[in-house]
């Protein structure tokens, strides 16, 4: 009797495949949006969440800025980018983009978007080299 309880079941595990441009130059004082899709072959529910962290350029250690979950953003409260980060992704339509207004010298580094939807798993965060140059140096 006991042995009809055992169900061999197998799980199939896919990957969060997460896309953002590799480097991204902005004007000085300018908005940027930061681009960040992602490909799921789950249903985007509502355990989905977007993390974004920052890394200064020549500094070793990352600062998590910003999260979003259950459809609602929630940036940190004592950071760089303080009431300067607005959502600007969808994840129903596979985007976990931000934008970032009045962009400044000390904002050059690599910021890192990283997409979770149960139960599928990150194999890696996206990263974006953000450079800020001077106004009418844009390449």
């Amino acid at each position: 009797l006991l042995s009809s309880l055992y169900l061999s079941h197998t799980v199939k595990v896919s990957a969060v495949e997460v896309s953002t441009p590799e480097e991204i130059f902005v004007e000085n004082g300018t908005d940027a949006k930061l681009p960040c899709t992602f490909t799921s072959v789950e249903v985007i529910s509502s355990a989905a969440s977007v993390s974004w962290s920052f890394q200064p350029e020549g500094a070793a250690t990352r600062i998590s800025f910003f999260y979003y979950l259950n459809g609602k953003p929630y940036p940190g409260k004592d950071i760089p980018f303080k009431d300067r980060i607005t959502w600007a992704g969808d994840l129903n339509k596979k985007d976990a983009s931000i934008s970032i207004s009045n962009m400044q010298f000390r904002d050059n580094g690599t910021y890192i978007c990283d997409v979770k939807n149960p139960p599928d798993i990150v194999v890696k965060p996206g990263e974006i080299r953000v450079r800020v140059v001077e106004k009418g140096i844009c390449p």
